[in-house]
């Protein structure tokens, strides 16, 4: 699998329900895995865009879509960072961080789920804490797939995923 999501990728497509795997390659469970369903959701107008401190919309990264997930974490030595299974839009259980290049910069494309109501919450920035999160990689009508990490001071563990349409893609 290529380390880089082409650059005209895009989470749009993405909502609906799948199911997940998750397979650890690093930490105290590695070799383990654990499944789950994910449910995606489109996210209102009103939480699509990050603001910056001073008020201003960072319009290179988009929140597309949010949902939950009921998967073990503990099975491959994840870290929870509050609930997954949350469908509040301002803390959900996972929300999905798009980022696209600035202009003037070479096109790039940046798609990653982040898991944990706590580490969600629209009422906070950020800057450190657990964290467990989802780097797609490839995107198809069937699904989507790439390598998840998970810490709290560092990367503890770490692995690749898969999320399979629950309808087959149609």
């Amino acid at each position: 699998m290529s380390s880089e999501l082409s650059p005209r990728s895009s989470a749009a497509n993405l909502a609906g329900d799948y199911q997940l795997r998750l397979v650890a390659t690093t930490g105290s469970k590695n070799g383990s895995a654990t499944d789950g369903t994910l449910k995606l959701k489109k996210q209102g107008e009103a939480l699509r865009y990050r603001i910056r401190p001073g008020g201003t919309i960072d319009s290179a990264v988009v929140h597309p879509l949010f949902g939950a997930t009921e998967v073990d974490l503990t099975a491959v030595d994840a870290v929870r960072v509050g609930s997954t299974t949350s469908e509040d839009p301002m803390q959900p259980g996972v929300l999905v961080i798009e980022r696209h290049a600035r202009e003037g910069q070479p096109p790039s494309s940046e798609i990653v789920l982040r898991f944990g109501s706590d580490a969600n919450r629209r009422d906070r920035q950020r800057v450190d804490g657990g964290y467990t999160a989802l780097r797609v990689r490839k995107v198809s009508p069937e699904g989507f797939a790439g390598t998840w990490g998970s810490g709290i001071v560092g990367e503890q563990s770490a692995g690749f995923f898969c999320a399979v349409r629950k309808d087959g893609g149609r």
